[in-house]
């Protein structure tokens, strides 16, 4: 996957990314679990109407265990690199800023952030990547995966325009698809990965920054959007960045256990 007139190095076998699995005590509370739970507060369904003090409570109680399990992925990533993500809405137009140090080689970076048919493999919620076309450093990307916001799984289906500045900058845009726009997820999308070599002695690696913005094809449901929609998209993006950054960190690390081996 190298783009034209880059010399890369190769990692060793050791360093192919293994697939996520995930026990069951790892896995994020099921919809069926939040249904019963939150189904009073629904007048759709058919569990009666509830008084508003409980529904205040119910509320409550999502809002501190969607706190909690945040904080429990944080605590996963202890030990690796800081992610910093900002998410904000703006009606309907997410935007998110993501950014974290990494103690790692650019190229190794690079090659991660660029390793598209294996993302499936350490990216959560992304389920198949193909390159449909290269020409230089512009590729049409197809994926597939779930993006979830808090118990709704929405299935998306993209396929990407991007641009590489090799070993700096990947710009990536949303296509027009064949499929039926009533089944698309996402209206727009624009992305870009920036890496930036740190010019620090005491703290020598590379920043990675992440920038994107994006508009759901169709609104998360009221309560969801309005009480939810922007802490649960930002978890979900940590989580995603995170996974980012522990495959790059694993990558290098296995390089630097080849190094000392040989």
């Amino acid at each position: 996957m190298a783009p034209a007139g880059v010399l890369r190095q190769r990692l060793p076998q050791a360093a192919v990314a293994q697939p996520i699995v995930q026990t069951p005590s790892e896995q994020a509370p099921s919809v069926i679990m939040f249904a019963q739970r939150f189904s009073p507060c629904f007048p759709s369904l058919p569990a009666g109407r509830p008084t508003a003090s409980r529904c205040r409570r119910l509320l409550w109680a999502a809002l501190l265990g969607s706190f909690a399990w945040a904080i429990g992925l944080a605590a996963a990533a202890e030990g690796s690199a800081v992610a910093q993500v900002e998410v904000r809405r703006d009606g309907a137009v997410y935007t998110v800023r993501a950014s974290a140090q990494l103690a790692a080689e650019q190229w190794v970076v690079w090659e991660t952030l660029t390793d598209y048919e294996r993302l499936r493999e350490f990216v959560p919620g992304v389920t198949r990547t193909r390159v449909l076309t290269r020409n230089g450093n512009q590729l049409s990307i197809e994926q597939s995966g779930v993006f979830t916001v808090l118990f709704l799984d929405l299935p998306v289906q993209l396929r990407l325009a991007v641009v590489h500045v090799p070993q700096t900058t990947v710009l990536a845009r949303l296509l027009p698809t064949a499929a039926d726009a009533s089944e698309a997820t996402l209206r727009n999308f624009s992305g870009r990965y920036t890496l930036s070599p740190s010019r620090s002695p005491q703290r020598p690696g590379v920043r990675l920054d992440y920038d994107a913005e994006f508009e759901l094809a169709a609104p998360l449901p009221a309560l969801v959007g309005t009480l939810f929609g922007v802490s649960a998209v930002r978890q979900t993006m940590r989580e995603q960045f995170a996974a980012m950054l522990r495959e790059i960190e694993r990558r290098q690390a296995a390089l630097a256990r080849a190094g000392d081996a040989g």
